[in-house]
């Protein structure tokens, strides 16, 4: 336990870092998104490039625990669904609980990757992420089509942002040359290495440069039944399958990870703009990432000793 927490702090200390760079030193957020953008667009993609490419999948089974990270989220996202039936809230308040419990955050998912499984965690977590952008991204838009009160969204124009979604392709590339058994030497290599370096810190540090501590009593009780959602109920549907199934080794582990990391952060963004809750939203997001430092920790330190 006491391993798998040192390897999950820095994690967490880059986050706190970037929330105080952003608060006392560096308030100007067009730095902060520009930065975004220079992971979402170059570092992250560099890195999934690098280590799928040279990832040795033969020797793991990835489908079953992907299934397990799909039936996970398929089951809290049925559950949201039926108890808004059962419990009715506002349409805007509810995509936001639904966002919150089914959504992920792919930077920080990454990066506890490679701090726990090493170049391999971070390879895995590439095809992770390929087909969970996918499911997570359009389950959120049926629904705030469907509950929100701002802009729609084309099925359409939502498959075409996820097929250019750089991430995927990042890991799409890394995956085709892997199979092609194609090897990135020399100078390309170390240039990608010099990208994907950078990808960790500036990630996380923007993470915590997003964090809202400020939360009004309305607000409490949504956040705190999707952070029950997103940080116990879906490990714990995604445990359950990965034992059915029998899955074990690091692409389990990686499942387990996946399932307990906090809410995206760009589900603030389509709240805004879809009309969701965006106040709540930005609760949910904040402290899901910050009460994931303990849930993690017990969670992966449990399985590991099992």
């Amino acid at each position: 336990m006491l391993n798998i927490f040192l390897s999950v702090l820095p994690i967490f200390l880059l986050i706190t870092a970037g929330y105080l760079v952003k608060n006392r030193f560096v308030r100007d957020d067009g730095f902060w998104k520009a930065a975004d953008k220079l992971v979402y667009y170059v570092f992250f993609p560099a890195l999934l490039l690098l280590d799928v490419s040279d990832a040795n999948f033969a020797s793991a089974n990835t489908s079953s625990s992907i299934l397990a990270t799909v039936g996970g989220t398929l089951l809290v996202a049925i559950f949201i669904l039926v108890a808004q039936r059962v419990v009715t809230v506002r349409n805007d308040l509810f995509t936001s609980i639904f966002q919150g419990g089914v959504r992920y955050n792919s930077y920080v998912f990454v990066a506890l990757a490679q701090s726990l499984s090493g170049a391999e965690g971070v390879a895995i977590s590439g095809v992770f992420v390929a087909y969970m952008i996918v499911l997570t991204n359009v389950m959120s838009v049926l629904v705030m089509n469907h509950y929100g009160t701002g802009g729609k969204k084309s099925f359409k124009g939502t498959v075409a942002a996820m097929v250019q979604n750089p991430l995927i392709i990042g890991a799409m590339l890394g995956l085709a040359l892997n199979v092609a058994d194609l090897h990135i030497a020399g100078a390309a290599r170390q240039f990608l290495t010099y990208l994907g370096n950078a990808a960790t810190p500036l990630s996380l540090m923007s993470v915590g440069a997003g964090l809202m501590l400020v939360m009004q009593a309305r607000q409490a009780i949504a956040t705190g039944y999707a952070v029950g959602l997103k940080l116990l109920v879906m490990p714990l549907c995604t445990l359950t399958l990965l034992k059915v199934q029998g899955a074990s080794g690091t692409p389990a582990h990686i499942a387990l990870l996946y399932s307990s990391v906090p809410c995206a952060g760009n589900a603030y963004i389509m709240a805004r703009q879809m009309g969701g809750d965006a106040e709540t939203m930005a609760s949910i997001i904040t402290w899901t990432t910050l009460l994931s430092a303990a849930t993690i920790t017990v969670i992966i330190g449990t399985i590991t000793q099992l």
